[in-house]
């Protein structure tokens, strides 16, 4: 998926691996969340940015890239050093039902 519409007001979206684009959160073998899977893509064609942002470690880059090349998820990028936690507070956290359903 490299044809995507220039977009002069495009978005950069950070998906969340573990428990967004998967099923379920953190395991060796996840399977896909095929809703949010469609949104990316609308938006990645849309002209938006997608980077991928898990905290699994470096060394499981290449399982992480070979999983979003498997269920054809388009992306810009991957941040694997989201830091460790409980939670994530983040000013620009939109809600699932936003991200389906507004117009970006």
């Amino acid at each position: 998926m490299t044809n995507y519409k220039e977009n002069p007001n495009r978005t950069v979206f950070n998906i969340d691996f573990d428990g967004v684009l998967t099923t379920g959160e953190y395991t060796d073998n996840p399977g896909p969340e095929y809703p949010i899977i469609d949104r990316v893509k609308e938006l990645y064609l849309n002209g938006h940015i997608i980077i991928i942002w898990t905290a699994r470690q470096w060394d499981q880059a290449p399982f992480l890239v070979g999983w979003l090349t498997k269920y054809s998820v388009p992306f810009h990028g991957v941040i694997m050093a989201k830091g460790g936690s409980d939670f994530y507070l983040d000013d620009k956290m939109i809600t699932m039902e936003r991200f389906y359903h507004d117009k970006f």
